[in-house]
């Protein structure tokens, strides 16, 4: 199936402009309480919503989920599912009545970090096609192939939408406020359409490219329908809350636990550089949208875009240890970031704790510059000019000079190499996970950095690398 963006594409769209980033280790969600009966009775609605994974299955991903009581005797859910690594279920349950009522898991695996997935989860039980009653699409596509395939009686009512039941983004909570089954990922365009089992297009469309991209929707929510945009940074539930709805019903969402800086602008229209679970699975621990990392002793982790031209710049924090090398490595060499490497044959340039900037094993400058906890390293890689430069920043001011690229490299990507078991860090290519006390973009208006971005240097995002890279 074609993924969001995963290449460059300057197609005009539909501008999403925001998402929302969950961790599940922070137990991050929405919750709404609808106080009306729905429009499609439990019987015909549509979940449409963006998303982003973060490789994140040591636990069941519960991206939307609803239950009556603590007993869990009636509940409804889409999710990643665990033991599947990836696959994703639409699914609703009455343990007082024989278990599940309808159930699809997907076959296909949804595990790309780098890229925006469109998801429709749609319910018509009064359809008399057995078949027919649910499905699911993916980026367009209905999918067809399915690990487990159960579809409900004819006319049977969910309490998806249901009055006093509540609907839960990111997790799942019963009426009872017990909540379970946290979510990490993005999460972005989110509509549930009430009374209407809807296609792909009226969320959609391909590009002259072939690829899947947002369109608005012009139709009608129903009774109990909603859209959520991610557009404020509030956690009250209301228009200046996190959890707004924006159909026009006001069904606004109670936040629990996110803050401003779960508000990010990495979105289907404008996908931003993370970095890569896959790329160091075993070696590495992930949070807060692949951006934070925790990296065992002598390993490395790289970022989900390269770039072979263009001028960058994105900045890491450092939030603990004392023994980091912070750079670019020749994105050919990737696949040794799965296995232990030392400075000396590893393709890297990198500017280390002890002041020292390194360059493929060797000491190029003593720049007696060093960094600790709580600092901030920018990088600025300039691949357009006839000799390809990095230049490193500690808290906003460079130092020494530019360092050269060796003339070898093709594509290359932001890295964090760890020299100790304690080393955790932040990276910022445009949606810092951590506070900054100021906000400064990149030309083009991308990306938010605690430190201005020197000239002529971008955010590492689709739609600039669609521009310079």
């Amino acid at each position: 199936m074609p993924l969001i963006l995963g290449a460059n594409t300057t197609d005009p769209v539909y501008e999403i402009s925001n998402s929302l980033r969950f961790e599940e280790s922070s137990d991050e969600y929405l919750y709404w309480l609808p106080t009306s009966n729905p429009t499609g009775g439990g019987q015909t609605f549509t979940f449409s919503f963006w998303y982003k994974p973060t490789a994140s299955y040591a636990t069941n991903q519960m991206i939307f989920g609803n239950a009556d009581d603590d007993s869990d005797t009636r509940y409804g859910q889409i999710r990643h599912r665990t033991g599947a690594s990836g696959a994703l279920e639409f699914s609703f349950g009455d343990n007082q009545d024989g278990g599940w009522k309808f159930d699809l898991e997907t076959s296909a695996l949804l595990r790309d970090p780098a890229a925006w997935y469109h998801i429709i989860c749609q319910s018509d039980t009064t359809n008399s096609t057995e078949g027919d009653r649910i499905k699911i699409y993916i980026n367009g596509e209905r999918v067809t192939s399915f690990g487990t395939e159960n579809y409900p009686a004819q006319n049977y009512v969910s309490d998806f939408g249901a009055n006093d039941i509540e609907q839960t983004v990111g997790g799942t909570r019963d009426t009872e406020g017990n909540y379970s089954a946290p979510f990490s990922g993005y999460l972005s365009d989110v509509y549930f359409i009430d009374g209407q089992a809807l296609t792909p297009t009226s969320f959609g469309k391909t590009n002259t490219n072939g690829v899947w991209i947002p369109k608005k929707f012009s139709g009608s929510f129903g009774t109990n329908g909603y859209k959520l945009e991610f557009q404020q940074t509030g956690t009250s539930a209301n228009s200046s809350g996190m959890g707004a709805d924006t159909s026009g019903n006001d069904h606004h969402f109670t936040v629990v636990a996110l803050d401003a800086t779960s508000v990010t602008t990495d979105t289907p229209t404008n996908n931003f550089a993370t970095l890569n679970p896959l790329s160091n699975s075993l070696q590495a621990s992930y949070s807060e949208g692949n951006l934070n990392e925790a990296c065992n002793d002598n390993y490395g982790v790289g970022a989900t875009q390269a770039f072979a031209n263009g001028k960058w710049y994105w900045e890491v924090k450092i939030t603990a240890g004392d023994n980091n090398l912070v750079g670019i490595a020749n994105s050919d060499e990737q696949h040794r970031f799965t296995t232990t490497f030392g400075i000396n044959n590893y393709s890297i340039t990198a500017y280390g704790v002890n002041g020292h900037i390194f360059r493929e094993g060797s000491t190029v400058e003593t720049s007696g510059v060093t960094y600790g906890a709580n600092d901030i390293v920018g990088l600025a890689v300039d691949m357009d000019s006839g000799t390809r430069t990095v230049q490193f920043y500690k808290n906003g001011s460079s130092f020494g000079n530019a360092v050269t690229l060796p003339t070898n490299w093709g594509f290359t990507l932001p890295i964090i190499r760890k020299g100790g078991s304690s080393q955790t860090s932040s990276f910022n290519f445009g949606n810092p996970a951590f506070s900054i006390s100021s906000s400064n973009s990149d030309a083009n208006g991308y990306g938010s950095f605690e430190y201005s971005v020197p000239n002529g240097y971008f955010a590492l995002c689709t739609k600039n690398l669609a521009e310079y890279g």
